[in-house]
């Protein structure tokens, strides 16, 4: 299974599915996810973790609408809109490297330290 539904080599937060090369012997490994507990709002951690399950070549269901980056239309007739970059931001952590900065430039070492 590994050679014939490779994972994607590139992290760039781009829509990636292995359903989408289907192959004709055999279908790829199909999971679900379970949030269990979790909250599903947009942007959370465990979307975070079902991209890097597609990524990795695993057949998960899933739509954009939940990934960071996601905006509905706000008027009518416009189309809902993915930014693939600031999901790609999301994932290599740049969001936590701008808070530490802000909290350094701020001068606020107790919060800093914590």
């Amino acid at each position: 299974m590994e050679e014939l539904y490779k994972g994607n080599d590139k992290v760039t937060g781009e829509p990636y599915d292995v359903s989408k090369t289907p192959n004709k012997d055999r279908r790829p490994f199909k999971a679900i996810l379970d949030s269990g507990l979790v909250r599903t709002t947009t942007g959370n951690r465990v979307f975070g973790a079902l991209k890097g399950a597609a990524d990795g070549g695993l057949y998960v269901p899933h739509s954009e609408k939940r990934f960071p980056g996601y905006a509905r239309a706000t008027e009518e007739g416009e189309k809902d809109t993915y930014d693939a970059k600031v999901h790609r931001t999301r994932i290599f952590g740049a969001h936590v490297d701008e808070y530490i900065a802000h909290l350094k430039s701020e001068g606020n070492n107790e919060t800093y330290k914590r």
